[in-house]
């Protein structure tokens, strides 16, 4: 019987902290940042993955302090279905594949969480030029998938790119159109490489964010401050965000498609941002901050 999943949140960070590091684990949920997602992969060294997976499934066990995501091994390293069974608990809000190739990988997952009945959803992460290439497919592969992500490092060395090259705002940009088009929330941002990169953080966020990205992970608390100066929805854009769903509701029950408020064209287009925008700071109680 399909697992009814909720509908996913947005958050402006998420803070990836290794799952065999304990202390740096109960830091994370001590920290500003939204979410958590304790790592099972790269982060880990080989020889502590076995105690990583049950440090890690203890934890998503039961309620955790912050929604707690996990990111497990690639399908194919013959670790990943044993993570996503081993973290399959109640306090589980979401599986990120690492190292996604296809969608049977990405089937594969949510038939394992259909199977322990978890209500879990799926993120699946891009980290190789094919992988990019099908993005699209990767995203509708199933009902389970709420979100894309970019694996930047990896990917950058398949691709021989720099960071701040064309070739890697094109994979962004990518993976915005493939989520939109197949109806997913907006990406969040992959990470910012240089915890002591404050200035480069800031800038690559604002990019990030014009881009279309709604959100950014982060590998040091430190972190969290810019990414939320950046991501957090000013207070003039939700009450604008609110006064275009009030006119497009009003265009609604006159039966008009296309108005104007304040001298600028409200279409559907411009109501979809919006809503999304009081999405966001619903998600995170501004709304009332702005009134």
């Amino acid at each position: 019987m399909p697992v009814d999943r909720p509908e996913p949140p947005v958050f402006r960070s998420c803070l990836y902290v290794p799952g065999h590091r304990e202390g740096r684990i109960a830091r994370a949920y001590e920290s500003a940042a939204d979410a958590v997602i304790l790592d099972l992969e790269d982060a880990v060294p080989a020889a502590a993955k076995a105690r990583a997976r049950e440090i890690v499934s203890a934890i998503t066990a039961g309620p955790t302090a912050k929604p707690t995501y996990v990111r497990v091994n690639a399908i194919g390293s013959g670790l990943g279905e044993q993570d996503v069974l081993a973290v399959a608990g109640a306090g589980l809000v979401g599986v990120r594949i690492a190292k996604t190739r296809d969608v049977g990988e990405v089937r594969r997952v949510a038939a394992l969480l259909e199977t322990v009945a978890c209500t879990a959803t799926v993120h699946v992460l891009i980290e190789s030029a094919d992988a990019l290439r099908d993005a699209f497919e990767l995203a509708t592969a199933s009902p389970a998938v709420t979100m894309l992500g970019l694996g930047e490092s990896d990917l950058r060395a398949d691709l021989c790119a720099e960071l701040d090259s064309i070739t890697m705002d094109l994979g962004r940009a990518r993976i915005v159109v493939a989520s939109r088009a197949a109806g997913l929330i907006n990406p969040a941002q992959s990470v910012h490489p240089d915890p002591r990169d404050l200035a480069g953080l800031l800038t690559t966020s604002e990019r990030g964010k014009r881009l279309g990205f709604v959100g950014r992970m982060a590998i040091h608390p430190d972190q969290i401050p810019i990414i939320h100066r950046v991501y957090t929805p000013q207070p003039h854009e939700v009450e604008e965000a609110r006064e275009i769903c009030a006119t497009a509701d009003t265009a609604r029950e006159a039966d008009l498609s296309i108005v104007v408020s304040k001298g600028r064209l409200v279409s559907p287009p411009v109501v979809a941002r919006a809503r999304r925008t009081l999405h966001l700071a619903e998600n995170l109680d501004l709304s009332m901050e702005a009134r």
